[in-house]
């Protein structure tokens, strides 16, 4: 349902949904900042952590030998 609602709308209106739901976003992470700061800390600490934990699982992947015999 909300898949067909968006399909329905124009480049130009998704663009703006998505900008509106990025603000949102931005505006929720500060009201509740305001009340608690280390929010402003903690949110993108859990971001780079998990940005450089997907980078590095990434790197391992590609490192892994598929051949048995190192077993």
């Amino acid at each position: 349902m909300i898949q067909d609602l968006y399909s329905s709308l124009t480049a130009r209106e998704q663009r703006a949904l998505r900008w509106s739901a990025a603000a949102t976003a931005v505006a929720l992470w500060l009201s509740t900042a305001w009340a608690d700061p280390w929010i402003l800390i903690t949110v993108p600490l859990i971001g780079a952590a998990y940005a450089a934990y997907a980078a590095r699982s990434r790197r391992h992947e590609d490192d892994v030998d598929d051949d048995p015999e190192w077993y």
